[in-house]
This record gives C-alpha cells, sequence and structure tokens, in this order.
C-alpha cells in the first residue's frame, strides 16, 4: 500500500516522466540509452555543466512555488510567465536607474520583483472575486500583455543609450547577486529560493493561513461555512503567487542578465506548471522536480548536439507530463467527490 501511494505521487510523476523521454527518444529514432547519457552529461558531466542546471533549477523553482501557492487555494495560475516577467521590469527598472550599496539592492531589488508581480497577479485575484472571471483565461492573457507592455516600457519611456536591445540599462556590479560557484551564472538566488519553498512548507502545514488557504481549495463551500472569505483569499492567493514568481524574476535580472530584457524568460513560466505538478503541489518535492527539469533544460542542448535527440522533444515530454498529471488530479478529486 505504500509503494502505490508513493508510486502515485511525487516519486510516480518523476518516473513518468522518465518513461515519456525514453518513448520520445525511441520515436526519434535514437536509442534512449544514448539520450540519457548525453542528457545527464550536459547536465552533470563538471561543475560548470552543474551550474548551469542549478541556474535553470533556480529559475524554475520561483514561478512552480508561486503555482503551488495558487493551486493550493483552488485558483489556477497560468500567469507566472507574466508576473515573472513584469517582477524582472520592476526590478531591472529600478536598478539600472538608482545605484545603491549591496546589502540594501538585495532586499530592494527582491521586494521590487516581489511587488511587481503580485500587482499582475492581483489583476487576476480581482477579476476572480469581483467579476467570477475565469482566472486561467485571465492569467494567460495577461501573459501576453505583460510581454508587450515590457516591450513599449523598454524601447520607449525606460529606454537607454547604453542599452543595445529591448533592455534597460545595465545595473552596476552593487547589484549583481553573489555568485555561489566562480566563473559560473550560478548566484545566492538558489538559496533563497530553496529557503522560500522551505517557508512555504511551513505555512502550509502549520499555520491558521495555510490551513484556510487548503480548505478554500480543497473545499470550497465548507471552508466559506467556517468563515473563510472566499473572495479575499482569491485576491490573496494570485497576488502572493505572482509576488513569487516575481521575485523570480528579479533573481534572473539581478543575478544572471544583470539587466533587464524582454527575453529573460525562455518559457519558465510555463514549464513551472509541470514542475508543480510533479512536485505534487508540495514544496518539498517541487524543489526535486524543478531539479529534475533543470537538468532537461541545461541538458538539452547536449542531447541534440550528441545523441540527435530534437530539443522540441523536451517541450513535448513537457506538455505530455501537463496532460497526464492535470488528468491524474481530476480523476482523483472526481473519486473523492463520488466516495464523500
Amino acid at each position: 500500500m505504500n509503494a502505490r501511494r508513493l508510486l502515485a505521487g511525487p516519486l510516480g510523476a518523476i518516473l513518468l516522466a522518465l518513461v515519456l523521454m525514453a518513448a520520445a527518444m525511441l520515436v526519434a529514432g535514437v536509442s534512449p540509452v544514448d539520450g540519457f547519457a548525453a542528457l545527464f552529461a550536459g547536465a552533470l558531466g563538471g561543475p560548470n555543466q552543474i551550474a548551469e542546471t542549478l541556474v535553470q533549477t533556480t529559475a524554475l523553482l520561483f514561478p512552480a512555488l508561486g503555482i503551488c501557492l495558487a493551486f493550493r487555494a483552488g485558483l489556477f495560475n497560468i500567469g507566472a510567465e507574466g508576473q515573472l516577467l513584469i517582477g524582472g521590469l520592476f526590478a531591472g527598472a529600478v536598478g539600472s536607474h538608482y545605484a545603491m550599496p549591496a546589502i540594501v539592492a538585495f532586499f530592494v531589488l527582491l521586494l521590487c520583483g516581489f511587488v511587481g508581480g503580485g500587482l499582475w497577479g492581483g489583476i487576476a485575484g480581482v477579476m476572480r472575486a469581483k467579476f467570477g472571471a475565469n482566472e486561467i483565461i485571465s492569467t494567460l492573457m495577461l501573459n501576453f500583455v505583460a510581454v508587450f507592455f515590457a516591450s513599449y516600457l523598454v524601447v520607449g519611456p525606460l529606454r537607454s543609450p547604453l542599452a543595445t536591445g529591448a533592455e534597460t540599462a545595465p545595473l552596476p556590479p552593487s547589484e549583481w547577486l553573489p555568485i555561489l560557484i566562480p566563473n559560473s551564472r550560478l548566484s545566492i538566488a538558489l538559496l533563497v529560493a530553496i529557503a522560500l519553498a522551505i517557508l512555504l512548507r511551513f505555512v502550509f502545514s502549520k499555520t491558521v493561513f495555510g490551513y484556510d488557504l487548503r480548505a478554500a481549495g480543497e473545499a470550497p463551500e465548507a471552508a466559506r461555512r467556517n468563515g473563510v472569505n472566499m473572495a479575499r483569499m482569491n485576491v490573496l492567493a494570485m497576488t502572493l503567487s505572482g509576488a513569487i514568481a516575481g521575485i523570480g524574476g528579479a533573481t534572473i535580472v539581478t543575478g544572471v542578465l544583470h539587466r533587464f530584457n524582454t527575453q529573460l524568460s525562455p518559457g519558465y513560466g510555463y514549464t513551472a506548471i509541470a514542475v508543480a505538478l510533479v512536485g505534487d503541489l508540495d514544496p518539498l518535492w517541487i524543489c526535486v522536480a524543478a531539479f529534475g527539469f533543470g537538468i532537461l533544460e541545461a541538458g538539452g542542448l547536449a542531447m541534440q548536439a550528441s545523441a540527435q535527440v530534437p530539443k522540441d522533444a523536451i517541450r513535448v515530454i513537457e506538455g505530455l507530463v501537463i496532460v497526464v498529471l492535470a488528468a491524474r488530479r481530476f480523476v482523483a478529486t472526481q473519486t473523492e467527490k463520488t466516495t464523500a
């Protein structure tokens, strides 16, 4: 029974991802052994490869944790991509215009990301609470608005003579996040993300707010009867969800790019949906899932170069994982309602 539960949870999701990867390689006419060997060599073959894998892990972890919070409240936040972008925009705009000492910049620029992403997520929360708008549609549409809004600002009012494209001016070195591994892009943002995951796990399991949030997602009618203000919870959950994703955008700006660029995310906010689902909406398991997807992101090019596995196959795998896990959660929910 315990083994069955384990396989039905995050471990089973990870095994499912591996099986889907092997199937995709076979369809592409590539030996799974060669493909996995190239993947792990490209992602874990040395200090530089490991550092880059952890960079990708960090970039996925923030939006995945934000998505986790919204999903726990019964809200489907598909807008982490836009929230990540706006958080990075706020941090890049402030950081490029105001030079600050390192310790001040660390808190101020992460707070900018928190505020930017929170505002963007809060829009969808207010629309849901006040007008009953479907948050899936509103957050998805807000992703496109975020892209055009950010593009307008960096090529217009925020454009700097020092910028070479759709980006802000570079941040001064005093505002860069400290690096964990020399000669790499891995910053202390990884430690911030892990600390945030631990904090969220504590909030979900040990606080009244966490109980109310989970009740709103798992049994909304019972939560309402017990005094939970569902409209307020919708706004708060979506705001916090966006804020966490926004911090991720700020860490990319301050720790990796050292400026805001409209191309700062190749789709982290969308991939993070799969990360959150594979992690079974548990913050600590999400850390494991993010590392796994970080391996996919960092090792994908090596798979393409060494084993001739199309990099697009990884996107197909991620999409299949989302569909299968979403279907699994839907079936589990319907089964619980039937037996209740």
